[in-house]
């Protein structure tokens, strides 16, 4: 039986995303919401989900009383965003999901009425919501126990520090091996930074979901790695590969279809990296890390750059 998880729900819209947006730049075209890979979204379409919205949940509705609608309708914006770059990587990947399944996904949410209580979805758009459920966690299975990142990372106190140092390692990555010789020890002497460190998904599936198995080599990313941490982890990648050797027991039968959605979320904006995303300024900007929308540059889940040379190999003996 599969389960439908509500990733997007309007409390966490109203904790986390309602707020005033700010100034965003970018491109503009009248009666557009976003582009993706040359596919338009149109602006009447996510405003007729918003009004749907609006009629069915007493959160958004309380959230219109105090002028912080506009988290709610990133969030609509932003989910079919996500819609079409998930259909897109999987005509590519050759991956598709039956009528049946879907069908199945949906009864198992409860219909898509029930499914889609407290979500800015709704029993006429919950469709896309199973569809794209199946599709990552389809896109999860094929990839999970073949890919492996290795990179050099370390920990910074804060936010700032974390950002300035990214930046600097965008401009100069040989800057990466002292920052990782200077970074400072945790607690009981536990290591926080290192170089060369290599991860399996196939031993470490839940790390397939983290920002940096999303990027190619040569991209520095920096980001919380909880909501509830202060420190910033920083990290380079210098190579990715998904021909890895699995393990003799498949990682992707043990997880739950919650976390292969996740770990399929982030393979879409792997696969999809190159597809363009063009969002309209009222709706913020893209946020790589967060796979989402955000409400301006300064409010994204992170720092992504390619970095202007070959990442530092590491020379330690």
């Amino acid at each position: 039986m599969r389960t439908l998880p509500k990733r997007f729900t309007l409390v966490g819209a109203v904790v986390a995303l309602l707020v005033t947006a700010g100034c965003a730049s970018g491109p503009s075209k009248v009666g557009t919401a976003a582009i993706v890979g040359g596919t338009v979204i149109p602006l009447e379409q996510v405003q007729q989900r918003l009004d749907r919205v609006l009629k069915k949940e007493p959160g958004a509705q309380a959230a219109l009383k105090q002028h912080k609608l506009d988290g709610v309708a990133r969030l609509v914006a932003g989910t079919a965003v996500q819609h079409e770059l998930t259909l897109k990587v999987a005509q590519r990947e050759g991956i598709t999901v039956d009528e049946a399944d879907i069908a199945e996904a949906i009864e198992d949410a409860g219909g898509a009425e029930a499914g889609s209580e407290g979500t800015v979805y709704d029993s006429t758009t919950f469709r896309d919501r199973a569809v794209d459920q199946l599709l990552q966690v389809a896109l999860a299975r094929k990839y999970v126990d073949r890919l492996e990142v290795t990179f050099d990372y370390f920990y910074s106190r804060d936010k700032n520090e974390a950002l300035d140092k990214a930046a600097k390692i965008a401009k100069d990555p040989g800057l990466m091996a002292g920052y990782v010789n200077a970074a400072p020890k945790g607690n009981g002497n536990q290591q926080l930074a290192k170089r060369g460190q290599v991860i399996k998904s196939s031993q470490e599936p839940t790390a397939a979901a983290a920002p940096f198995f999303g990027v190619k080599p040569g991209t520095v990313v920096a980001y919380p790695p909880s909501e509830e941490s202060a420190q910033w982890l920083v990290v380079l990648v210098t190579d990715r590969r998904d021909d890895a050797k699995p393990s003799e027991q498949s990682s992707s039968e043990q997880l739950t279809p919650q976390i292969l959605e996740r770990i399929g979320l982030r393979l879409v904006q792997y696969l999809g990296a190159d597809l363009e995303i063009e969002i309209n300024p009222r709706y913020g900007v893209w946020d790589v890390v967060g796979i989402g929308l955000a409400a301006s540059e300064g409010e994204r889940g992170g720092y992504v750059a390619e970095v202007a040379g070959p990442p530092a190999k590491r020379t330690d003996p």
